[in-house]
């Protein structure tokens, strides 16, 4: 009976420790996923976005600092104000209809503007609200934020002026921003699958490695 155990432990050890190669060295990589989350009086909600090679824009030319990343949200869910807006990717045929991601540098001289600061941005295309307008929710830091990059972002300072713009259509029309606040930001990136399943089978691996060296220590 205990070689029977003792085989047994063993063979457990073995399959861990097949799970845990396997796992860590035959998957290929992934885009990583971010959650970005905000809240203060009167705004709360998150989005979650990807950092693969979605399509990415300068409209204005690599002077104008500015960038879309087409398909780059896969779930959000905002409530500020009286909107609130929720959805999936996949919700739309077109890419162009998904909501987005972009980043802005905004400097003196572009549509107006006096002042300097760093957006980042959620954009809700009409199509994914079934209205007229898009909804542009624009997370707007001190300059100097993004490094004078307009990457998309993985971090972001813990505090934004928020204003939501529900009226967007863009060169025809912005409308004015119908809330303005000060918000809390966070970004967070989330555990790939993969890498969850490997910390499961090296924490397998541990156990049944303790159990078995019990095993043996017990029977000397």
């Amino acid at each position: 009976m205990a070689l029977l155990n003792k085989f047994s432990i063993a063979s457990a050890v073995s399959i861990a420790a097949f799970l845990v190669l396997g796992t860590v060295g035959v998957n290929p990589a992934q885009a990583a996923l971010f959650k970005f989350t905000f809240e203060g009086e009167g705004a709360n909600g998150y989005f979650i976005y990807n950092d693969s090679d979605n399509q990415k824009i300068e409209p204005l030319g690599p002077n104008f600092p500015l960038a879309e990343y087409h398909g780059s949200v896969e779930k959000y869910f905002v409530n500020v104000g009286d909107i609130v807006a929720e959805g999936t990717k996949g919700s739309q045929s077109n890419i162009d209809d998904e909501a987005r991601n972009i980043v802005y540098l905004g400097r003196r001289g572009y549509f107006g503007f006096d002042d300097v600061f760093d957006d980042f941005i959620l954009f809700i295309p009409a199509a994914s609200r079934n209205q007229q307008y898009g909804l542009s929710i624009r997370f707007t830091y001190p300059e100097g934020s993004f490094s004078n990059s307009s990457a998309l972002r993985t971090s972001v300072p813990d505090t934004a002026k928020l204003r939501v713009y529900p009226y967007w259509d863009f060169p025809n029309t912005t409308g004015d921003y119908t809330f303005s606040g000060t918000v809390k930001t966070k970004i967070e990136k989330i555990p790939e699958p993969a890498s969850v399943s490997a910390l499961l089978g090296i924490g397998a691996w541990f156990i049944f490695r303790r159990q078995y060296r019990q095993l043996l220590s017990a029977q000397d």
